[in-house]
């Protein structure tokens, strides 16, 4: 080999582990098991839920009832404030903030999995609804500590790996949630068994979380001194508690903020092409002509590495790029990639053509889902970072349930192919916001003095 070549491959291996760098982080491993933890009721209570049910011999009707069980991931910002202010008797203490709330939340997951286990859709359906609640909620609130968890122990240039591998993390437990609960009740056990299995596992999680480092909470001094402004003028404690837990943030987030009504609107609408497509693409793919099994190896295994990758690749863009510049280019790259179904459309019952289509749509869609959630963390005020980031993923998680309600109206009135047409058209205005607002980089006030004080970058 000669001198120039040696010299070449080197310089790739170098750049190519620069690249890597920020994964070899010990504080952004710890996000891949809190993510884990995170993602593994997800399913629980949703698709592993309902087959459960439907193999029991309940009607369809009470299995989507079921559905409301997932409500408390839409309305986690309405507790966000307690996880933010309320100490937990002994835990607090022993633990600190943010872990005591993350073992006391999987501590009722792992027990109310575990009493899903004994009980029977037959005969417990109420009490198999409060399980489902109690799941719901713990893993919500284990969500809202998550990203608060990332915000206080992170830096900024690490939100997009830690981002990335708290993605990983989540996917890895919703396999598990999913896929690896159907191979186990196909092969070696019931249902029932099933779900006490993985609430053995989910209390793993408790150990986990109290020997990870507490993350160090350096609450703004600016910030408290306006907090003590306002709810000075309180005659009552009580009530001057409850102002700042509840009223504080959401002042803190305009006033830290001048286009806080873009940010939000980012939120809503930045996922909505996605959002939109949402439980038809595999509707779309059978009636093309391809079967349960050729979808589930393309889109869900298949689909769901090249979103791992995906995000990983995004985690790199955001340390490279920044985050606005971030967000544009993987959202524009995942807004042309919907329009692949036209080609599947097109093509027929063609497995390459498939593949294709699904490598590109979430391998982008990786990378846009890191970018989003990183940008998210960039948003926060530390002092307030579990409330702010509960409102900001609750939008997110309202424009999916809107976008998933048009879906079906939208495919019976224009048809597939003018549906991802739209789709990819209404996934542009949020793109239109991102550049809007890279033209207005806005200095923010009231941000540890360790960090940069820009946000947007």
């Amino acid at each position: 080999m000669s001198g120039a070549s040696h010299f070449l491959l080197s310089h790739i291996f170098t750049s190519f582990l620069s690249y890597l760098r920020p994964y070899r982080d010990a504080r952004v491993l710890v996000v891949w098991g809190i993510g884990f933890f995170c993602g593994l009721p997800l399913l629980l209570t949703a698709s592993t839920l309902s087959q459960w049910f439907y193999e029991r011999g309940l009607d369809l009707a009470t299995i989507g009832l079921f559905g409301a069980a997932t409500l408390p991931k839409t309305l986690k910002f309405a507790w966000s404030p307690l996880v933010d202010r309320m100490h937990i008797p002994f835990l607090t203490r022993a633990l600190g903030r943010r872990k005591a709330w993350l073992v006391a939340a999987q501590t009722l997951l792992s027990l109310c999995l575990f009493s899903m286990g004994q009980l029977d859709p037959g005969k417990d359906l109420t009490l198999l609804a409060l399980c489902a609640l109690g799941v719901s909620f713990s893993s919500s609130t284990s969500v809202i500590v998550m990203f608060a968890y990332q915000a206080e122990r992170l830096g900024r240039t690490q939100y997009g790996a830690g981002e990335a591998m708290g993605i990983f993390g989540y996917r890895m437990g919703i396999l598990m949630a999913g896929a690896g609960v159907f191979y186990l009740v196909s092969h070696y056990m019931t249902w029932g068994e099933a779900y006490m299995l993985m609430g053995a596992i989910s209390a793993l999680g408790i150990i986990y979380f109290a020997v990870i480092q507490e993350p160090d909470f350096r609450p703004c001094a600016h910030t408290k001194e306006w907090e003590r402004s306002h709810t000075g003028r309180f005659p009552s404690p009580l009530m001057a508690w409850v102002y700042g837990a509840f009223v504080c943030p959401f002042q803190d987030f305009a006033k830290r903020h001048k286009m806080w009504v873009v940010c939000l609107a980012i939120m809503f609408l930045y996922k909505m092409g996605d959002d939109i497509i949402g439980n038809m693409g595999n509707i779309f793919y059978t009636e093309v002509g391809f079967s349960k099994t050729e979808i589930a190896q393309a889109s869900k295994v298949f689909g769901m590495i090249a979103s791992i990758l995906g995000g990983f690749v995004g985690g790199i863009m955001t340390a490279r790029l920044g985050m606005l510049r971030t967000l544009l280019w993987a959202g524009l790259l995942h807004a042309v990639s919907l329009l692949c179904f036209l080609w599947v459309g097109a093509a027929g019952h063609d497995m390459g053509v498939l593949y294709v289509c699904v490598a590109l749509e979430h391998l982008t869609g990786g990378m846009r889902v890191t970018a989003l959630f990183a940008y998210q963390l960039t948003l926060c005020n530390p002092t307030y970072a579990a409330t702010q980031l509960a409102l900001l993923s609750s939008l997110v998680e309202l424009g999916r349930v809107v976008g998933a309600c048009a879906s079906g109206l939208l495919v019976e009135t224009f048809g597939w192919q003018m549906f991802f047409v739209i789709a990819f058209f209404v996934s542009l205005p949020a793109l239109f916001l991102v550049k809007f607002m890279g033209r207005g980089k806005t200095q923010v006030k009231n941000v540890p003095s360790q960090e940069p004080s820009y946000v947007l970058d």
